[in-house]
């Protein structure tokens, strides 16, 4: 199946996130509604445009808040090194170096991408790459450091140490405001030097985060933004400019920053948390002009609905209707949707059902589609049977079941069934290949005279057959 069509809503996102005025806002969709979705094809739709870096502070949520921007320097770093944004080489300046040195700590950045590289890494092609960078920007730490030494030895004023060990004290605090070692910097530098496209960073699955986290992981991004580094005169290249790092809108230097989350979930557990209190006020600052709200539910819902009438050949709203009668509050999410339409042709087979040895069908029929569709829905199979059963009104249900309710006895005796007391005669054509379609379903007079005629179908027996084929 074709992907769910969302183009309007990824050229509404677009101008919205390329308005001048806007450097920060919140993505807002309910949990299931397809944002992740979103998301991809918006990367892949605007990747010329926009150099997208994407964050999953649910996997920070156990972490310390001292380790937390660590962490974020880590992911950063990755991404940075998987898409050969960093060079071997970089001239790291001497009061970074000096800082870093002071506090013991070159390689443990380092280090940990060595160690977590496995996990974060998807093929052995991506951790060959990330090891060459990590590899050449050791070496570059390494030549930076041997330079560095001589450069300390020649400090002799005490004053001017006690200066910078006052400034690395909180420019090199683990994650502290002001902290600027030479892996944030470089950070800094490599996501403000490419040139002609906006650099984005992404922050997804906020409202997957435990909401005794949720607030305190929010405030370590709200502390990031629209702060400045203050201790630091160090400056980086930024659209062909030379810039100071003050300058910076936030830690790193992105243009825009986007908080992927359901405002309206996380107002409420706001709430509960902290009572009616400011809200407004709170959020606000993780947005610059207006939420962007999200919801393709209508449209999914309508293909869902485009689907049963065309692959079960059935009016949705009986569908629907049957379904009401044993989940009273169905509700279906985008998530939920895609997950029937995806590939649909796996939930079934194709295989040849013998009724004589001269007339068969094929097994795909609109039954199995029905069957594999409300199995996709997560309808449970002992209640597949029931919604069957509710279908309304008879002749449709009877016609649904089709060739599964034919077989030697009932094209004996001129293919007339009887089913819950009404007789029915089913007319089907069978084709060169001797293989049978059902055309039409017809209800017959019940005539006392012919009930003999009438072979009485047990439908358990017959959806029980028809679903051997569903996967």
């Amino acid at each position: 199946m074709e992907k769910i069509d969302i183009t309007k809503e990824l050229e509404s996102f677009y101008h919205h996130l390329n308005e001048t005025s806007i450097d920060r806002t919140i993505f807002s969709a309910r949990f299931g509604d397809g944002k992740t979705e979103f998301l991809k094809q918006f990367k892949e739709k605007y990747q010329n445009e926009y150099d997208f870096y994407t964050l999953y502070p649910v996997n920070y949520q156990i972490a310390p808040n001292e380790q937390i921007m660590e962490y974020i320097k880590r992911d950063l770093l990755f991404q940075l090194l998987l898409n050969e944004k960093i060079k071997p080489g970089i001239e790291i300046p001497n009061p970074i170096a000096f800082q870093w040195y002071l506090c013991n700590n070159m390689f443990d950045i380092i280090q940990d991408c060595m160690k977590f590289a496995p996990s974060l890494i998807g093929t052995m092609a991506q951790y060959q790459v990330v090891l060459g960078g990590i590899t050449a920007l050791a070496e570059t730490i390494i030549k930076q450091y041997q330079k560095f030494k001589a450069f300390k030895e020649e400090i002799n004023n005490n004053s001017f140490k006690e200066g910078v060990n006052y400034i690395g004290h909180f420019n090199n605090e683990a994650g502290g405001i002001y902290e600027l070692d030479p892996i944030s910097w470089l950070i800094a530098k490599s996501i403000t030097a490419e040139k002609g496209k906006t650099p984005v960073l992404i922050i997804e699955d906020l409202d997957r985060i435990d909401p005794a986290h949720l607030f305190r992981i929010l405030n370590i991004f709200s502390a990031h933004i629209d702060r400045q580094y203050l201790l630091s005169d160090q400056n980086i290249i930024e659209d062909g400019e030379e810039k100071p790092l003050d300058q910076l809108p936030n830690k790193f230097g992105f243009k825009k920053i986007v908080f992927v989350m359901d405002a309206e979930a996380t107002k409420a557990i706001y709430e509960k948390f902290y009572g009616n209190y400011n809200y407004k006020g709170y959020i606000s600052k993780f947005i610059s002009k207006r939420i962007f709200e999200y919801s393709i539910t209508e449209t999914a819902l309508s293909e869902l609905k485009d689907h049963i009438k065309r692959e079960c050949q059935i009016d949705p709203i009986q569908v629907f209707s049957a379904l009401a009668t044993y989940i009273p509050e169905l509700k279906f999410s985008v998530r939920d949707i895609v997950r029937v339409l995806d590939n649909f042709t796996n939930s079934y087979r194709k295989e040849v059902v013998k009724i004589t040895d001269d007339v068969h069908f094929l097994s795909d029929t609109p039954l199995v589609r029905f069957l594999a569709t409300l199995s996709r829905m997560g309808v449970n199979r002992q209640l597949i049977f029931q919604v069957a059963k509710k279908i309304t009104p008879v002749e449709v249900q009877v016609r649904l079941l089709g060739c599964f309710a034919l077989d030697k006895k009932t094209i004996n005796k001129n293919n007339c069934i009887r089913y819950k007391g009404r007789p029915f005669y089913i007319r089907y054509i069978i084709d060169d290949n001797k293989k049978l379609n059902v055309s039409k379903v017809s209800p017959l007079p019940d005539d006392s005279s012919t009930r003999a005629k009438h072979v009485e179908i047990n439908i358990d027996a017959v959806i029980a057959k028809a679903l051997r084929y569903v996967n």
